[in-house]
Parts: structure tokens; C-alpha cells; sequence
């Protein structure tokens, strides 16, 4: 009967432990990389208002007070980069229709975490980019590309790499940040950045909230910054409270809700994004998290 007993709860380990893949971020990874690298020198911040059936629908207003969030979020950027003594000039560009139309676009799974996460994070993720690519195509259909001499016809971008090549080109910046805008005011839902660890597509970010704290973090995690609280990448519950007493006012911590101006980019994150060369070792744990994804 024992013998039965273990047997039993070997095969229930086995079928636990093969439902789960065990995912290592290094967040470094998210360094000097892909299509946003050093935060500094020109950047473009590229952003869509997107609705989709299970947000609130962007008015005029909310529109509105958004640019002025987005306008907020990268002044408090720049002046940041200026106290670490690093040169830095961000410009920002929206795509709306006439009489401020949106792209309509629904989440496959209604909201961003349940579309990241169903059914599980690999698949979540490749959804999530299918998406972002939708949208990129409607955007780019609607560009009107001028021909230039020697160079053979251009293609209007039909996905988000080609959308952000040709932003790169026409404004002449080396970054561009792109960001899809979702309007989960007064809903509970994440924002997410998606490929900034990786090189295997361009990175965006989906944000919820039009918070100028919640932007600036989003646009942050796309130069590098690691978050230092609780999210879809960070779960590691020592190295969580370790960066709670370390950097208590980091703009990557919890900012839902907050005044940007209760926040600065303390060391870790100026590490993060290419403001300071060297991290002290003391904070070396912070750069990796573990977790276990269904």
C-alpha cells in the first residue's frame, strides 16, 4: 500500500512539474538592445489609441488628457537624465484618425493580462504581437510614403517592425519607442511591455493607464529598466523586498495612482537604461528573477 502511496505521488509531481515551464529573466537582456537602446541623445515615443471591446471608449477628452499625461511623462524623463548629466531630447507622435477616431482592435482574450497569460505565457505573448502587428498594418496603410531617388518603391509598413523602421527614417532618430495606448480607466487591468528582453521581434508596450508615473515607467522598460515590485516579470518575493528598502522612490516601483513627482531613477535603473556604467555589487541579485509560468 505505501509502496502505491509513492508511486501515486511521484506520477502527481511528474504531471504537476511538466504543466509548468520555468522561465529565467536576465534583465539584462533588456540592455543597449533591440529597437529602443541607450536612452539618450533623440527618441521617439510613437503612440496609438487603441480600442477594443472590453475597455472604455476614447473621447475627445480622454484623448486629450492622455497627450497632456504623455507630455507630462517625458519632461519628468528628460529632467531625470539631465540630474544624471545625460543629454537627452524626447519628442512624441500619435497616430489618430479624423475626429479623433481610434484603430479598433479587440484583445484576443479581452484583456491584456488574460490574452498574455492564456494559455499560457509563450502563447499569451505571441498573441499580443499578432495584435500589435494588426494594428502596425492599419496604421501604415495610411502613411503616405514619398519616393526617393535611387531607391526603389516603398512599401507601406505592414507590420511593427516595418512601422518603426519607417518612423526611424522619417524622423531621424536612432530609438523609437512605440506604445499602444488602451483605456482601462477605472478597470482593473496591467500594462505590459512586450520583446524588450529578447531580439527575436521589435518591443512595444500596451499601456492601461494614462497616469504620466504609469507611462514614464513603460517607456523606461523599453530603454531597459527592470521592474522592482510585484508584476508579470518580477516575482522573486526576497529580491522584491530588497528593492523596496533599497529604492523606495524608483519610478519602478508600484506608481499606479501616484504623482510622478514622488518619484526619481535612483542607481539601479539609471544602470538599467545606460545612465551610469557600473552597478554597485550589492544590487547584482536584482538584475535576474525566476518564476514559474502555467
Amino acid at each position: 500500500m505505501k509502496k502505491c502511496a509513492k508511486i501515486l505521488i511521484l506520477l502527481l509531481v511528474v504531471v504537476v512539474f511538466t504543466s509548468f515551464s520555468v522561465f529565467r529573466y536576465d534583465y539584462r537582456n533588456g540592455m543597449h538592445n533591440n529597437v529602443c537602446k541607450k536612452l539618450q541623445d533623440k527618441v521617439l515615443v510613437y503612440y496609438v489609441f487603441v480600442d477594443t471591446k472590453e475597455t472604455s471608449p476614447w473621447t475627445e477628452y480622454d484623448i486629450r488628457t492622455t497627450i497632456d499625461s504623455m507630455n507630462v511623462a517625458l519632461r519628468w524623463i528628460e529632467n531625470q537624465a539631465r540630474l544624471k548629466g545625460v543629454n537627452l531630447t524626447m519628442q512624441s507622435n500619435f497616430y489618430i484618425g479624423n475626429n479623433y477616431t481610434t484603430i479598433r482592435k479587440n484583445l484576443p482574450f479581452g484583456t491584456v493580462q488574460e490574452t498574455a497569460t492564456t494559455p499560457n505565457m509563450k502563447k499569451g505573448l505571441q498573441e499580443l504581437n499578432r495584435w500589435a502587428d494588426v494594428i502596425a498594418s492599419r496604421i501604415g496603410k495610411e502613411f503616405e510614403i514619398s519616393p526617393k531617388d535611387g531607391i526603389p518603391e516603398i512599401k507601406n509598413p505592414n507590420n511593427k517592425e516595418r512601422l518603426i523602421a519607417h518612423l526611424r527614417d522619417e524622423n531621424q532618430v536612432e530609438s523609437v519607442a512605440l506604445l499602444f495606448m488602451v483605456n482601462n480607466y477605472f478597470r482593473n487591468d496591467i500594462s505590459l511591455t512586450v520583446n524588450h528582453l529578447g531580439n527575436n521581434d521589435v518591443e512595444f508596450a500596451i499601456v492601461s493607464y494614462k497616469y504620466p508615473s504609469v507611462i514614464a515607467q513603460n517607456i523606461l522598460t523599453l530603454f531597459g529598466a527592470a521592474d522592482l515590485y510585484k508584476t508579470f516579470y518580477r516575482r522573486n518575493e526576497k529580491n522584491i523586498r530588497m528593492a523596496a528598502g533599497f529604492f523606495p522612490s524608483d519610478i519602478m516601483q508600484d506608481v499606479y495612482g501616484k504623482n510622478i513627482n514622488n518619484f526619481i531613477v535612483d542607481e539601479f535603473t539609471s544602470y538599467m537604461v545606460g545612465w551610469q556604467d557600473k552597478l554597485a555589487p550589492d544590487y547584482y541579485s536584482l538584475l535576474s528573477d525566476k518564476l514559474i509560468g502555467l
